[in-house]
């Protein structure tokens, strides 16, 4: 399921990187979708489909960095205008508009789970080698102190 979503949602960026046209409103849907799989995978999964969801979140994001630079050097419009222009209401239809709006606000939402989700899985192991560090710390300032 998760493959699915990942490759939907990478198509769409592809396709918009290569001049076809793109329906911003279904790019929010789409990232939508995936990220609140990827939310369910992390929650819910075993480790190797847990490590299978990080996997495609990094792929994601590369991807997404990848063609965005296409779609900036294609239009020849800066990142920066191509946000202004997501970010214009004027440009979109009302229901358009709304749609994405709504979209946006649950995938930040989702992000912000899936933050708190990724610490959490890390925090455990952050920990250990944040005590093997002060452990080995310790060790090394006694020896030292012993010997002199």
């Amino acid at each position: 399921m998760l493959k699915e979503e990942f490759d939907r949602l990478a198509q769409l960026f592809k396709d918009g990187a290569e001049g076809k046209p793109v329906r911003l409103e279904s790019v929010f849907q789409e990232a939508l979708a995936f990220f609140e799989q990827l939310k369910r995978q992390l929650s819910e999964g075993d480790d190797e489909q847990k490590i299978e969801a990080l996997t495609m979140m990094r792929e994601m994001h590369q991807l997404m960095e990848v063609e965005t630079k296409k779609i900036v050097a294609r239009s020849g419009v800066t990142q920066e205008d191509l946000v202004a222009y997501a970010d214009n209401p004027t440009n979109f239809t009302p229901e358009q508009w709304r749609a994405m709006q709504e979209s946006k606000d649950k995938i930040l939402h989702v992000g912000s789970d899936l933050t708190k989700i990724v610490v959490e899985m890390e925090g455990p192991a952050r920990k250990d080698e944040k005590a093997a560090k002060k452990a080995n710390k310790s060790t090394t300032r006694k020896g030292k102190w012993l010997r002199s």
